[in-house]
């Protein structure tokens, strides 16, 4: 399902990958007709500040995805950990997010009760991070 939004086209992407020999299967929101593939990177760090870990990028060898563990992101106490990754290539070029609740369970699947919510809520604020600037080797 494609989002129409003013700042670009969302789309949720269902991802298998195989980490430490282990085939993880997870849901992405990716944003397409985006500045740079760290713009998740930017706007989460904006919002939330250093990130919490980082390892090997899911898409570019090149690019370390980070995660930020224990965000609240809602008016509620339900914290989130939110991995942001990204890539460009020839092929594809986007940002993206994976994002699990405190449960662990991942808030991109079909009928997770915030999914909507956590989907706007990103939305809003990559438009509003998009406009300020930030040394993007401080993502590296």
């Amino acid at each position: 399902m494609i989002y129409k939004t003013s700042f670009n086209d969302l789309k949720i992407v269902k991802t298998s990958k195989v980490i430490n020999s282990d085939t993880i299967n997870f849901n992405e929101l990716r944003f397409y007709k985006i500045d740079s593939a760290s713009d998740t990177m930017k706007s989460m760090y904006l919002d939330f500040g250093i990130w919490n870990s980082q390892a090997k990028g899911l898409h570019l060898e090149n690019m370390n995805r980070k995660v930020w563990e224990n965000i609240k992101l809602l008016k509620n106490d339900e914290v989130f950990t939110i991995i942001a990754d990204g890539t460009e290539t020839i092929n594809d070029y986007y940002a993206c997010l994976i994002v699990f609740d405190s449960k662990g369970k991942d808030c991109f699947e079909e009928y997770h009760p915030l999914k909507d919510k956590i989907i706007n809520l990103f939305n809003q604020r990559i438009q509003v991070n998009r406009k300020k600037t930030l040394n993007h080797s401080l993502l590296r």
